[in-house]
C-alpha cells in the first residue's frame, strides 16, 4: 500500500461520489501564505488542461461535477484540501483518479516556477479573500482574540494568509514551486472518500494513481496542550464600527479524547448552542442586551469561546452576565429540561453531519487527527447518557483566560 492514509466512508445515502485530498502541515507563519496561494494554483491549469476553462470543460463533462481547492485551519495544522465531487454511475471511478493526479501532481510550470499568469492570479484571489474577511468584523474580532489568547502557539496564526506577505513580492514564484515540491515529498497525505464505493478499490486506485517517488514523511502529532491558569487577559482596540464585538474565551484542559469532553460539549450547548441557551435567553432575549450571542468549542485546544454583538456603552453589563451565567453551568444551576433540550439539539447538529458529504469527511478527519474513535452514532449515544454532575465535573476546572472586545474609534467606554 502507498504511504497515503486512505479512508473510504461507505454509503449510499448521496447519488454522489466525493473524493477529498489533504495535505497536512504544521501551522508555519512563514509558509501560510504560500499555501493558501498554492490552493488556488492547483485548480488553475495543469499540463493536460492548461487553463481554467480547459479544467471546467472537463469538469462539464463529467455531468454536473465540481472541483474545488482551498486552506483551512485544525488545531495546529493548516491543510490544503481539493475536493472532487461527481454524480455515481456518470463518472468513471478510475478517470475520477486520473484526472485529480492532473490537477495535484503536474501543475502547469515553466522555466522551473509556476506559469507566470497563474501565480499573479492566485496572489490577487487570496488578497482579495483576506480583504474580505477582515471586513467582516465579527470573524475578525474572533482572530484577533485567537491572535492574543493563543500569541505563543501555532494556534494563533491565521490559515488564510497575510497581506504583507503578498506585499513587495515577498513570496517568489521558483519558492512556491520548490515549496510545493517539498510538500509532495515530506508533508502526510490523506484521502478522503464519501459513497458507495470500497475500501480496496479506493485502495487500489491511489496506489496506481498517486504513487509518489522519493516521500519521506515528516509527521507531527497533534498535542493537547495543556495550560497554567494564569490572570485574565483584557484587550480593548478601536475599529470603524457601530456594533461592538465581544470575544469572551475560557481555557479548560480537557483534551477531545477525554472521558469529560463528551459533557463539555453538553454543557457547552446549555451555555450558549442556540435558541434555547442561558446566554440567548437571558442576554438576548429577557435583557435584549445584544444584537447575537453564541458559545462553541475549539476542540484541539480545550477552549470554550463566546461571541456577541453588543452596543457599545453595555460592555461593562454585557461581560458582567455573561461570567455570571457561566457560573450557572459551572454549578449546575440550570434545570432538568436545559439538560434535556441540550442533548436533543446537540445530537440534532450530529444529524446535520450526516446531510452532506463534505461535512461527513471532515468529520471523520477532525475525529482522525483529535484520535477520537467515536463515529456520529456512538457519540450521539454519549451524549444523551451525560447527566448533571458529568457537566459539574467537565466545567469544574474551567478559568476565563482572555476578553477581546472591538469598540467604535469615536466612541469612549
Amino acid at each position: 500500500m502507498s504511504d497515503i492514509n486512505v479512508n473510504v466512508i461507505n454509503t449510499n445515502k448521496f447519488k454522489t461520489i466525493c473524493i477529498t485530498i489533504l495535505l497536512k502541515q504544521e501551522l508555519n507563519r512563514k509558509y501560510v501564505t504560500y499555501n493558501s496561494i498554492l490552493s488556488k494554483i492547483l485548480t488553475m491549469g495543469c499540463n493536460k488542461y492548461r487553463t481554467i476553462r480547459d479544467i471546467n470543460i472537463k469538469v462539464d463533462e463529467m455531468y454536473g461535477a465540481y472541483i474545488y481547492s482551498d486552506v483551512f485551519k485544525k488545531g495546529d495544522n493548516q491543510v490544503i484540501e481539493v475536493i472532487f465531487e461527481f454524480i455515481e454511475n456518470k463518472v468513471n471511478l478510475e478517470n475520477a483518479f486520473e484526472f485529480l493526479r492532473e490537477i495535484l501532481l503536474n501543475p502547469l510550470v515553466e522555466n522551473n516556477q509556476f506559469k507566470q499568469e497563474y501565480f499573479q492570479k492566485s496572489k490577487e484571489i487570496v488578497r482579495e479573500e483576506i480583504l474580505s474577511k477582515n471586513s467582516n468584523k465579527k470573524q475578525l474580532a474572533r482572530d484577533r482574540c485567537i491572535e492574543n489568547m493563543c500569541k505563543n502557539e501555532k494556534f494563533s496564526i491565521l490559515p488564510e494568509g497575510y497581506l504583507e506577505d503578498l506585499e513587495l513580492d515577498k513570496i517568489k514564484n521558483s519558492e512556491l514551486y520548490n515549496h510545493y515540491l517539498q510538500i509532495l515529498k515530506n508533508s502526510p497525505i490523506d484521502i478522503f472518500v464519501v459513497g458507495n464505493v470500497s475500501q480496496k478499490t479506493i485502495e487500489n486506485l491511489v496506489l496506481k494513481y498517486f504513487n509518489i517517488n522519493d516521500r519521506t514523511i515528516i509527521d507531527f502529532k497533534q498535542l493537547f496542550l495543556y495550560k497554567e491558569k494564569v490572570k485574565p487577559n483584557t484587550i480593548i482596540e478601536k475599529c470603524t464600527i457601530s456594533q461592538g464585538k465581544l470575544c469572551i474565551a475560557y481555557r479548560n484542559n480537557i483534551p477531545p479524547y477525554d472521558k469529560n469532553f463528551i459533557s463539555f460539549l453538553v454543557g457547552n450547548e446549555i451555555l450558549g448552542g442556540g435558541s434555547n441557551s442561558i446566554l440567548f435567553n437571558n442576554i438576548r432575549e429577557k435583557q435584549s442586551l445584544c444584537y447575537y450571542i453564541n458559545s462553541y468549542i475549539y476542540l484541539f485546544k480545550g477552549i470554550l469561546f463566546i461571541e456577541s454583538g453588543i452596543d457599545i456603552k453595555q460592555y461593562d453589563t454585557i461581560l458582567n452576565s455573561v461570567l455570571e451565567n457561566v457560573e450557572e453551568v459551572k454549578n449546575i444551576k440550570f434545570d432538568d429540561t436545559d439538560l434535556k433540550l441540550a442533548k436533543i439539539n446537540l445530537c440534532k447538529k450530529y444529524n446535520c453531519i450526516k446531510d452532506y458529504n463534505t461535512t461527513v469527511i471532515d468529520y471523520y478527519y477532525t475525529n482522525y487527527l483529535a484520535n477520537i474513535n467515536m463515529n456520529i452514532n456512538e457519540i450521539q449515544k454519549s451524549i444523551m447518557n451525560v447527566e448533571k454532575e458529568n457537566i459539574k465535573e467537565a466545567f469544574k476546572n474551567i478559568w476565563l483566560d482572555t476578553c477581546y472586545f472591538m469598540k467604535g474609534d469615536d466612541i469612549d467606554r
